[in-house]
């Protein structure tokens, strides 16, 4: 449907047989310019209403009406209960005046010493904390700017007009799910956006990748190749860069292994998943902005990783051993939250006793008896020793 089929349609108003909404609207989809006429007709003055008790002027309002009416007719298709025709046409007039309404704030400068208070973005993991602090609208305005219109107006729409997705989803004549994945990336591009004030508020220890240690039986450990007194485990040590703590993470052989070789200049026989994710990101022209290891629950540590790309940064869920991994293979900096390297970062001297209490503790709870033993480095050499293949460069 173009500009001027609507044009002509708004000529077609005239007074026929009663049909229905559902009639008409069908009728319309079908070509028949006329049907969207008596549509107009029939509906226009509710959708004026409407916009006159939200907007300032009757010339906003019917700029407003006009401007519904015309997304009505090319997008007519997208509504799929077509007796509620009545009812989305009024919901895109009440869109759109909002959304004139918000672009009058947000244009107009601000008093001196006006402030107003942003809704807070209440997703795990968003930067709510971030926007609470940001009570100037100006910041709110810059923050806001650079993301896509369609996801820059889902964000006002939800946490400034206070809409759920479902009701946004109405107006808009579009699924519930399209609104919340428009909010899921406008979450992680705000992130990105953000990044520098959501740091302060959440401090990062950088840590560099010191060394990956395995525990050997002591019975064994003079021997060429001595037996790990655990083959499940590795462990990895995230050295701070500007302090004497290492934060140990428990992690699986081969993630494990991987690491160590690639410590060592090495790498494993066969690609592993990080390195297909190192070569999907490069592939893709985005990059790895930064590690996290984030938070630490029931004893076991999460990560995320910050993908940058065309569309902006998008921040992902992942196990610290795959995070690591990508992170070493790319270069990206790595950093722990401060308050998990302050419940679980020990002495960088001297950790061997505590890692022993802590394989113990473990080995305890798998129903397991522990063996004498002593840390070593998982050298290059050391792994290779556990994978006896033929032909292994």
């Amino acid at each position: 449907m173009s500009r001027n089929a609507f044009a002509s349609a708004c000529n077609y108003a005239t007074v026929g047989e009663v049909r229905s909404d559902s009639e008409l609207v069908a009728a319309s989809l079908a070509g028949d310019r006329r049907a969207f006429g008596l549509l107009i007709d029939r509906h226009r003055g509710r959708a004026a209403l409407v916009a006159r008790g939200l907007l300032p002027t009757r010339e906003d309002a019917e700029d407003v009406v006009q401007e519904a009416l015309l997304q009505a007719y090319l997008g007519l298709e997208r509504l799929r209960d077509h007796d509620a025709f009545g009812a989305w046409l009024c919901g895109i007039a009440v869109n759109l005046a909002r959304m004139r309404l918000r672009g009058a704030r947000l244009a107009a400068p601000l008093d001196p010493g006006g402030r107003s208070a942003p809704a807070t973005l209440d997703d795990d993991g968003s930067p709510e904390q971030v926007l609470e602090q940001l009570d100037s609208l100006a910041a709110v305005r810059a923050a806001l700017e650079p993301l896509p219109p369609a996801e820059r107006d889902a964000v006002l729409m939800h946490y400034v007009d206070g809409l759920a997705p479902q009701e946004i989803a109405a107006l808009l004549g579009e699924r519930a799910g399209t609104v919340r994945v428009r909010l899921h990336r406008a979450r992680a591009r705000l992130r990105r956006l953000l990044s520098p004030t959501r740091r302060e508020l959440e401090p990062m220890i950088e840590v560099t990748i010191d060394d990956v240690v395995v525990r050997v039986l002591a019975e064994t450990a003079d021997e060429e190749t001595p037996r790990l007194a655990n083959e499940r485990l590795r462990v990895v040590l995230l050295q701070e860069k500007r302090g004497d703590r290492v934060l140990p993470i428990w992690v699986g052989p081969p993630e494990g292994d991987a690491l160590a070789l690639h410590l060592g200049g090495e790498s494993m026989p066969r690609p592993m998943t990080a390195d297909l994710m190192a070569r999907l990101v490069e592939a893709a022209g985005a990059s790895i902005e930064r590690v996290v290891v984030n938070s630490l629950r029931e004893k076991t540590f999460y990560a995320t990783i910050e993908v940058a790309g065309a569309g902006g940064t998008t921040e992902l869920d992942a196990r610290p051993s795959d995070a690591l991994n990508l992170a070493l293979r790319v270069g990206a900096p790595i950093f722990v939250q401060r308050e998990v390297m302050d419940a679980s970062g020990i002495a960088s001297t001297g950790y061997e006793e505590r890692l022993t209490g802590l394989e113990e503790e473990w080995r305890r709870e798998q129903g397991e008896q522990a063996e004498p033993g002593e840390w070593r480095s998982l050298s290059p050499d050391f792994v290779k020793t556990l994978y006896p293949v033929p032909g292994r460069k």
